[in-house]
């Protein structure tokens, strides 16, 4: 018997039910509520908000963003604030937001705002933050920065990556080691469409691994 997963969220009566395709939640419950709408990992469910481009720091490091939205209770444990960000080397097959790939697009933004703009939203219920892409490691000295930031808050952060945790622990730059050092749950590896049913909570694609404190050695520690 296949499961189903219903997630009712108690500040704006929305709905989100996992294991069923649109159609079949609106076959299900259509004549009870509106039309159902595919949700998935970077794609949210309402409208992004986007800071202005004037929020940037031209003396300082900036982060290149996509979006920034509140309220997602499928990009991680709980509700979150999620950062998107812009730029994506890997550009997998079937990703669902291919307009995050170009890293010229998005608009920079110092750290400062994109913390003020994710933490400090009066009334917003919040988990925890995710950082996702676009792929986040392009960006590692701002990622870093970034969590940093949110850590000094003692935020819980989650991180996506089309990286698998294996190919970041060799890379060169510090900041990627210092990045995942502040992640407290690493979700990496490849969008794989064809592994997209049945992936489970949080991920893409059932290849995707949910990694606790990624620094810790993996061997026990991920699902």
């Amino acid at each position: 018997m296949t499961e189903h997963t219903w997630i009712l969220d108690p500040s704006s009566g929305g709905l989100v039910v996992e294991g069923l395709s649109a159609e079949e939640a609106s076959a299900l419950a259509g004549d009870l509520l509106p039309a159902a709408r595919e949700l998935s990992c970077a794609r949210p469910p309402l409208v992004a908000e986007l800071p202005p481009p004037a929020a940037t720091n031209r003396c300082g490091l900036n982060l290149r963003v996509a979006s920034i939205y509140h309220g997602s209770v499928i990009e991680g444990p709980g509700r979150r604030s999620v950062v998107q960000l812009q730029g994506c080397p890997i550009r997998c097959a079937g990703c669902v937001v291919p307009e995050t790939h170009d890293p010229a697009g998005g608009v920079p933004l110092s750290i400062g705002h994109i913390v003020q703009t994710v933490l400090d939203r009066v009334g917003e219920p919040r988990d925890g933050v995710t950082v996702l892409g676009g792929e986040p490691f392009a960006q590692p000295r701002g990622l870093f920065a970034l969590l940093r930031a949110l850590k000094a808050r003692r935020v819980h952060t989650t991180v996506y990556s089309g990286y698998t945790l294996a190919a970041l622990t060799r890379r060169l730059e510090p900041e990627v080691r210092e990045a995942l050092r502040l992640t407290d749950l690493l979700i990496d590896g490849p969008y794989v469409a064809g592994l997209s049913d049945g992936a489970g909570e949080w991920r893409g694609s059932r290849n995707q691994r949910l990694v606790v404190h990624p620094t810790v050695s993996d061997s026990c520690k991920t699902r």
